[in-house]
């Protein structure tokens, strides 16, 4: 097992099956074009063999699905059941649920019982200018469907100031309502984020969000896992909900995150562009593959910082 000082080892991998994107988010892209995939995208079988590969060499327990979003790729239906037969104790998919309703079937064979959905409105017209693609209605039509297969589900916000502020309160009585914890992730710097003032315009804090879900409901801070990114409540006789406070309170000293991207780089930090390409492990045997994970996952582990500090790579490229 490798460990660095503070503790920290690789215990969850997100994997990304494609940098392309149905969508076009604000935050995510400056100039509306969705993003493609990327050059010398891996398939899904080597990216299994990686992630044998590093489940093997890093005692990875959790796998998160990532993208871009990884609905939109061929390789999900065979990525998805693939992982599904490996020996972990917990796989997830995060998608921006735009097409839930068509990939039901896939989802529902491979088992899978968590998932997360980044939805940022209620409102349609304003879901079209955050969004530039989709249609609100299909993603909460969605979200029934996966509720009705029995599935749990997180729903992931980015509020940001004069956009869809108004939205914090009326999103999170529609998860209260139907069991779903919110998750309200703080603005990163990241990618288009990093330049200008864009992003300390629309950035809304931890305590600001607190502030105003207060105006309605009474809540208290619980415990959380050590390496968990978000800060959780608890709003008696409703339910709970989340804040990743990337920038009002860094979760970077407890991270045991490891990303692959879907061209076959190894990112050990999300706030660090440092990767290894390991895509060519996939042409060598077992035996000659791991020694050289295990120096390759030594540097990325290194790669962590003790902080958030901001990159420009975008993060559709590496995954969420």
């Amino acid at each position: 097992m490798i460990v660095d000082k503070l503790g920290r080892r690789f215990k969850n991998l997100r994997v990304s099956l494609t940098a392309a994107c149905n969508y076009a988010c604000t935050y995510c892209v400056p100039n509306g074009k969705r993003l493609l995939k990327a050059e010398n995208e891996l398939s899904a079988c080597s990216l299994l063999t990686l992630t044998q590969l590093i489940q093997a060499a890093a005692g990875i327990e959790q796998l998160r699905i990532t993208g871009g979003d990884p609905l939109v790729t061929p390789k999900f239906d065979d990525f998805l059941l693939g992982v599904a037969a490996l020996p972990l104790k917990d796989f997830s998919l995060t998608t921006n649920g735009q097409l839930l309703l068509s990939k039901a079937d896939v989802i529902e064979a491979s088992g899978i019982s968590r998932m997360n959905i980044s939805l940022d409105t209620l409102n349609p017209l304003k879901f079209k200018q955050i969004a530039r693609g989709g249609d609100l209605e299909t993603v909460l039509k969605g979200i029934d469907k996966m509720q009705a297969l029995g599935i749990k589900l997180k729903v992931n916000m980015v509020p940001m100031r004069g956009t869809n502020q108004d939205d914090i309160l009326p999103l999170l009585d529609y998860c209260l309502d139907r069991n779903i914890e919110l998750r309200y992730i703080e603005l990163m710097r990241m990618g288009h984020l990093t330049q200008g003032t864009r992003y300390q315009a629309d950035f809304l804090s931890m305590q600001h969000l607190l502030d105003e879900i207060g105006t309605r409901y009474r809540f208290e801070r619980t415990d959380a896992p050590f390496d968990s990114t978000a800060v959780r409540f608890h709003i008696p006789e409703r339910g709970y909900f989340g804040i990743i406070a990337n920038e009002s309170e860094p979760f970077c000293t407890a991270c045991t995150r490891l990303r692959l991207s879907s061209d076959g780089f190894l990112y050990g930090c999300l706030s660090n562009s440092a990767r290894t390409y390991i895509g060519d492990l996939v042409d060598l045997p077992s035996h000659l593959a791991l020694p050289k994970l295990q120096k390759i996952l030594l540097k990325a582990l290194g790669d962590k910082q003790l902080a958030f500090q901001g990159e420009t790579t975008v993060m559709k490229f590496i995954g969420g």
